[in-house]
């Protein structure tokens, strides 16, 4: 049982630290893994063989842990892993899928101004952060370096339809780096005024 408890500690601290594998990386290395079970007899070697390979975990690894246990042990084992492991899988899932959700939700009110009076004293810096939030999806591939003068005074301004232009200016210059590359965004105060700049 010790065994166990410690080496799932172990793929769990893997999982946390497991780096992002493409389609194609994730499947090569879940064949590897389905492959070794099968070599043990596991049953549900297919089933068992995407969570491990998802967690960071290969068969070097996997045996390590099934060889310190009785042969008849050696498949409820894996299973009791696999399982632990897939539960965990889907508890960090859900966990960024709430953040994110929330993320959203304070990007909406913030980018649409619900509840708040047409005209206000603005952040201009929290308006743009709201637009890039906003347009999450479309900024997957590109890179967006941030020049802001924290130092800019609030001003008076319609916050939505400001923001319209945040979305427009931006939405352009993704669409001229053909969705991928670097996009630049600064502020700065010229002849006393507020001045955003837009490079990609």
């Amino acid at each position: 049982m010790q065994h166990l408890v410690a080496a799932l500690r172990d793929a769990l601290e893997r999982l946390a630290k497991a780096p992002a594998l493409d389609h194609l990386e994730r499947s090569d290395r879940a064949e590897a893994i389905a492959t070794w079970l099968d070599a043990l007899n596991v049953a549900t070697a297919w089933e068992l063989a995407p969570t491990f390979a998802a967690t960071g975990l290969d068969s070097v690894w996997l045996e390590q842990f099934a060889t310190k246990l009785p042969a008849a042990s050696q498949a409820d084992a894996l299973g009791w892993l696999e399982a632990n492991l897939n539960l965990k899988s889907l508890l960090l899932q859900v966990e960024q899928s709430t953040g994110r959700i929330a993320e959203l939700v304070k990007a909406v009110r913030s980018y649409s101004f619900m509840d708040q009076a047409p005209m206000q004293e603005i952040d201009i810096h929290e308006g743009i952060e709201s637009t890039l939030t906003m347009l999450g999806h479309k900024l997957k591939n590109v890179t967006v370096n941030r020049a802001f003068d924290r130092s800019l005074p609030r001003i008076m301004a319609y916050g939505s339809e400001l923001n319209q232009v945040w979305t427009n200016l931006i939405d352009n210059a993704i669409h001229a780096a053909k969705g991928t590359g670097i996009i630049c965004i600064g502020t700065s105060m010229e002849d006393n005024q507020t001045r955003r700049r837009n490079r990609g």
